[in-house]
């Protein structure tokens, strides 16, 4: 009894140690994330009692995740819809929990497993060293809970326990209610576990994980059907518009050409802008600005964590979570458009477990061999790797802190927000905006918006299928009273459309913090640089 009372107050302290970096990254930085604002619309309105949309009056679902909007309709209801900043604060706080949980859960995990108490510290040091994972669980994003439900997955996958099944169900309805693509990592994680299947570590056969996997996937379906069912009754389809919107830039997705992009991988493996080295950096760190050896490390270790699941008497989970980082990675730069930052997080984690598994796997192994030299090389060059990485990974996650500060300050606040508040003002609010920013700009305006490529606007998705993406075309076609356009995305215009910004609409205002951008000493500056001017341009009488 006093083991378990000791294990139990050291899990209190693993799960205080994990609050305290994501929210020391939030009272440092206040970041919050340009989607959390497209989301946070849905949300007070439906606080508000306007429904669960970003356009009052147009049933549209313009976000990803059901916990995402939810949660921060709570929080601004919690608030008596006062304050918005409060809200993000509450919220933060409920993810901040989620993230300790993961942590904790994939501790507790792994000292079950009986991995040596080294390596299950290790694995925390990379979980909450994680730049992206830890901005992502403080900016308003819903990843902190995806990330503690897959961890509430593996652990009910590896800590056999009454009702397996259930707690199993759970974890996955729990990811669903996240991200609604969350049924892939189930599938690649669940086809890992049952291929790969060791009963001594599991304790289940084979067979026996069938049935387990049948009820927990019975569970799963009638803990998520709800929502299910109000998201195509409420808005017509089960699917995200944000997901529709995404899908159309980059055309169908068909079974020839994802062999084809199997073949085409070794050739654009070392490109940026994929997540092969993306996983481990910090967001759109391919702007430039981080050193490049953090990019040669990234892609060693993401071959090394995609190939951990063909070696054979490995350990189930290592072998599980490779197999889902392998298939994680391909569908991520294969099927959207672009895999953005917030994707990866859960990514990394299956690349970090499959790391705590091979260190585990050494440590066990070294005394076979029978020679204490043997031994004690071997566990010094785990050490050693071990620190390196962490070393690397806090040293981005502070500078990805400094770069964010400044980003919050300059771009979301200096820039983005006061554009917004601007429109507020001086636009009608029965007026339309067309912009690809739709976050801040589109809760501070308040507007009908028109973004591309259609997160909140049918319009556009529809038009994108009739003539193309072409932003000239959109606005053409659309004819918004107001334009807020990036000086690249200007250009692009006038190549395409001459006229359309000088006949058709005159600049009215521009925001510019470039001066004030190139003045800083941070890295990966140039991502900042990208949102440092906007011009406003208004349609002529």
């Amino acid at each position: 009894m006093t083991g378990i009372k000791s294990f139990r107050l050291r899990l209190l302290w693993v799960f205080v140690a994990a609050c305290v970096v994501p929210l020391a990254f939030a009272l440092y930085t206040d970041h919050a994330w340009e989607d959390y604002y497209i989301t946070y619309r849905a949300s007070k309105n439906l606080a508000t009692g306007h429904g669960l949309v970003f356009n009052l009056g147009d049933r549209l679902q313009t976000f990803t995740s059901p916990l995402g909007v939810l949660l921060p309709a709570l929080a601004s209801l919690l608030t008596f819809n006062s304050s918005d900043a409060a809200a993000l604060w509450i919220f933060r706080g409920m993810c901040i929990g989620a993230f300790g949980a993961a942590a904790t859960l994939l501790f507790a995990a792994t000292r079950r497993l009986g991995y040596p108490i080294v390596v299950s510290v290790c694995l925390f040091g990379w979980l909450v060293t994680d730049a992206k994972s830890v901005d992502f669980s403080i900016n308003g994003m819903e990843t902190a809970f995806m990330l503690a439900f897959f961890a509430y997955m593996f652990w009910a996958t590896f800590s056999p326990a009454p009702r397996r099944w259930l707690h199993l169900g759970l974890a996955w309805a729990g990811l669903m209610w996240t991200r609604p693509d969350s049924f892939i990592y189930i599938a690649l994680f669940s086809a890992g576990t049952w291929l790969f299947n060791d009963p001594l570590r599991t304790g289940a056969t084979r067979r026996e994980w069938l049935g387990i996997f049948l009820r927990a996937g019975a569970v799963c379906t009638a803990v998520y059907l709800p929502w299910f069912v109000f998201a195509w009754g409420y808005y017509g389809s089960p699917v995200p518009q944000t997901v529709v919107a995404k899908a159309l830039p980059s055309g169908p997705k068909t079974l020839a050409g994802f062999f084809k992009f199997l073949l085409d991988l070794p050739a654009n493996f070392h490109k940026p802008g994929n997540t092969w080295a993306a996983v481990f950096l910090p967001s759109y760190a391919q702007f430039g600005g981080w050193p490049a050896v953090f990019g040669i490390g990234a892609r060693c270790v993401s071959v090394l964590c995609s190939l951990v699941w063909i070696v054979p008497r490995f350990r189930t989970e290592a072998r599980a979570a490779s197999l889902s980082f392998l298939g994680a990675n391909l569908y991520l730069n294969y099927f959207p458009t672009f895999p953005a930052p917030w994707y990866q997080c859960l990514p990394a984690w299956l690349a970090f477990v499959t790391l705590g598994g091979i260190l585990a796997q050494l440590f066990a192994a070294t005394p076979v061999l029978g020679r204490r030299r043997a031994m004690i090389f071997t566990r010094v060059v785990c050490v050693s790797f071990a620190l390196a990485t962490l070393g690397a990974a806090g040293w981005l996650t502070l500078a990805s802190a400094r770069q964010l500060k400044a980003q919050q300050a300059l771009i979301e606040t200096g820039t983005r927000r006061k554009i917004g508040e601007w429109l507020r003002v001086h636009a009608d609010p029965h007026d339309a905006v067309f912009l690809e920013p739709l976050g801040y700009i589109g809760f501070f305006s308040q507007l009908k918006t028109y973004d591309y490529p259609g997160l909140s606007s049918r319009e556009v998705t529809a038009c994108i299928r009739r003539q193309g993406p072409g932003w000239a075309g959109l606005i053409v076609a659309q004819r918004p009273r107001w334009a807020v356009l990036r000086l690249s995305e200007i250009a692009a215009i006038l190549q395409a459309a001459p006229g359309l910004l000088g006949d058709a609409y005159e600049p009215v205002i521009e925001f510019n913090v470039r001066a004030a951008v190139l003045k800083l000493d941070v890295r990966g500056r140039a991502y900042l640089e990208f949102d440092s001017a906007f011009i406003v341009f208004r349609l002529r009488s």
